[in-house]
């Protein structure tokens, strides 16, 4: 989930309001004004069960998906004497790390979640006003706890600080404060993704659309459906273009500018992996319909208002270009994988950022590439897969 660089460009920056909730505990208190969800209450309410909504929030029982009950609440190591125990108390959730051959001990307790579970989380812990990752994270598949992604398995170990750049990507603002000695994260913050990450500050929209009812475009506000391409894309790319070095300050880029302003490009040298980190947004770039395609963006299949993890669902979308009876394989297809798309043209691959570790097996998870094109290999499998279950 997250990196070892250096902290880098802790600045102040302007907090920027709105969002479609209350905010959570330790957030920025707002006065009662309108909110997006007075206006958009069907966007809003889908919205709020989104993986991006929910990248990141304080550690309550409504967020924090790992098991605490006996038996499920401890992460054996390969080291002799080594292990981890989570708790939770009245307090709170615990991590704590033993070491029973030192007889050493360090717990710390879980301050915010990272990661909507879908897949999993991992979590921070303040301290001396910083925030650092604990050395344990949960798996919520096969409910697991697991070494935190990049943890050698039986080292206790606390101390990896986050960087703003982190924060900026699973959270939608984070504060400082900065005195002539020191640099720390403030406590004016708004987790999660919330709607001014994408469409801007939205105080003046708000203000202006409650004096004009009437008025029925949506003035100052940033709306990606209505901008180039390229601006479309670089919304997205903020967060999903892989690692890439800070031109300006965490937490200075606004919806509808140019990204190249904000990021330095890829190193044209790396080839882009689907990873958790992976820069999927020059995958599919590089992708030929993509390059046929001039209108054709991320929101062109994902709808970030609403929640899609049937892949079958997206099989629309490609069918609204390609013609099937076309299929090079169509004879051989027939009506068989057309739910499987994306599958086939799409294929998860092999994480090589997050790989499993315990006392009895390494595992790792997958991620769908978006390099949207043809492999041989892959199709095959899935004709032998289908062949397989159409015999049963």
């Amino acid at each position: 989930m997250l990196t070892d660089r250096v902290l880098v460009g802790l600045v102040a920056s302007a907090v920027v309001t709105g969002g479609v909730s209350p905010p959570r505990s330790h957030e920025r208190p707002q006065s009662v004004r309108p909110s997006c969800e007075d206006c958009h209450q069907a966007l809003a309410a889908t919205f709020v069960q989104t993986a991006h909504y929910r990248t990141s929030a304080t550690a309550s029982a409504e967020f924090v998906k790992g098991r605490f009950s006996d038996g499920h609440n401890v992460l054996r190591t390969r080291s002799p004497g080594t292990y981890f125990r989570m708790e939770r108390r009245a307090t709170g959730f615990y991590e704590t790390g033993v070491d029973s051959v030192r007889n050493t001990t360090r717990t710390e307790r879980i301050d915010f979640v990272v990661g909507s579970g879908r897949r999993g989380q991992s979590y921070l812990y303040w301290r001396n006003g910083l925030l650092f990752e604990l050395p344990v994270s949960y798996l919520t598949g096969p409910a697991e706890w697991i070494n935190s992604p990049g943890y050698p398995d039986g080292l206790i170990d606390f101390g990896r600080i986050i960087v703003p750049r982190c924060l900026e990507c699973h959270s939608t603002f984070f504060g400082y404060e900065r005195d002539p000695r020191t640099v720390r994260y403030a406590r004016n913050y708004r987790l999660g993704i919330r709607c001014e990450k994408c469409h801007g500050d939205g105080r003046r929209h708000m203000e202006h659309h409650v004096a004009e009812p009437g008025d029925t475009i949506g003035r100052f506000i940033f709306n990606p459906a209505h901008a180039p391409r390229a601006r479309k894309v670089d919304g997205c790319a903020l967060c999903h273009s892989g690692p890439r070095e800070l031109r300006r300050p965490p937490f200075s880029y606004r919806p509808g500018d140019d990204l190249a302003a904000y990021l330095d490009p890829p190193d044209p040298h790396d080839q882009p992996t689907p990873d958790v980190h992976g820069n999927q947004v020059a995958l599919l770039q590089r992708s030929k319909c993509f390059r046929s395609s001039p209108d054709m963006s991320c929101a062109t299949c994902h709808d970030v208002h609403a929640t899609h993890r049937d892949v079958a669902s997206f099989v629309p979308k490609c069918l609204g270009c390609h013609d099937t009876s076309q299929h090079p394989m169509a004879d051989r297809i027939g009506g068989r994988l057309i739910a499987d798309c994306i599958d086939c043209h799409m294929p998860n691959r092999k994480s090589h950022a997050i790989e499993i570790n315990t006392p009895t097996k390494q595992v790792a998870l997958y991620f769908r590439s978006h390099a949207i094109g043809i492999y041989p290999d892959v199709a095959a499998a899935l004709l032998r897969a289908r062949a397989g279950t159409d015999s049963r």
